[in-house]
C-alpha cells in the first residue's frame, strides 16, 4: 500500500489521520514523534470489538503537501519508538509480526535508557572526527563541551546521539587535565 497525498499542514493531517480512525475505532491515546503519529486505538464493532492495538501512520510534509501512510502492529513497521505505555494498555500481539515487533520496541527503548544513563560529565565523544569532553548538562538545549583544543562549545542532544562514545582509560588523563597541563607548560 502507497501513500496518501493531499494538500494539507501536518497539524491538519495528524487532526485527519485521527478522525478517520475514529470513524471505527475510538482513539484511547496518541503521540507524534518527528514524522510518525503513533496512536492506540479500540475496534468499536464487528468481529474484533473492544480490541485495544497500535497503530502508525507516517506523515511527511512538504511545501503545503502532506504524505500520509497508515499501517498497524500486524505488519511489523521499521519504526521502534512506540510509547511504551501503548504496549502495556494494548491486547496481546496478533499474527507474525506484531509479537517480534514489539520486542523491538522494547528492545529499542532500553537501548535508549541505558544511553542516556552513561552520559554523564567527563565523557569523551567523538563527533565530526573532533574529540569532545561532556562538561555540564543545558538540559534539553544539550550540554557545554571541552573541544581537544581548548575551545568550549554547545554540543546539541541530536549532536550527542549521533557521536560515539569513546572508552574511558583510568590511567590517561581526562582532556581538561590534558589542555591544563599544556597551557601551563
Amino acid at each position: 500500500m502507497g501513500y496518501i497525498v493531499y494538500r494539507a499542514t501536518k497539524d491538519q493531517a495528524v487532526y485527519d489521520e485521527l478522525s478517520s480512525i475514529g470513524t471505527s475505532s475510538m482513539v484511547l491515546a496518541h503521540r507524534a514523534v518527528g514524522n510518525r503519529l503513533w496512536f492506540l486505538a479500540q475496534t468499536r464493532a464487528g468481529e474484533h470489538a473492544g480490541r485495544k492495538w497500535i497503530g502508525l501512520t507516517l506523515i511527511d510534509s512538504r511545501r503545503g503537501e502532506v504524505a500520509v501512510k497508515s499501517m498497524d502492529e500486524t505488519v511489523g513497521p521499521y519504526y521502534f519508538d512506540c510509547p511504551l505505555s501503548f504496549l502495556d494498555r494494548a491486547d496481546a500481539p496478533v499474527g507474525p509480526h506484531a509479537g517480534p515487533w514489539r520486542e523491538k520496541v522494547r528492545e529499542f527503548h532500553a537501548n535508549r535508557a541505558a544511553r542516556r544513563a552513561a552520559i554523564r560529565e567527563g565523557l569523551s565523544v567523538m563527533y565530526d572526527g573532533q574529540v569532545y569532553e561532556l562538561r555540564r548538562s543545558l538540559g534539553r538545549r544539550g550540554w557545554e563541551v571541552l573541544r581537544e583544543d581548548g575551545v568550549i562549545l554547545r554540543m546539541k542532544a541530536r549532536q550527542l546521539w549521533q557521536a560515539t562514545v569513546l572508552p574511558a582509560r583510568a590511567s590517561v588523563p581526562t582532556l581538561v587535565q590534558a589542555i591544563e597541563a599544556r597551557a601551563q607548560a
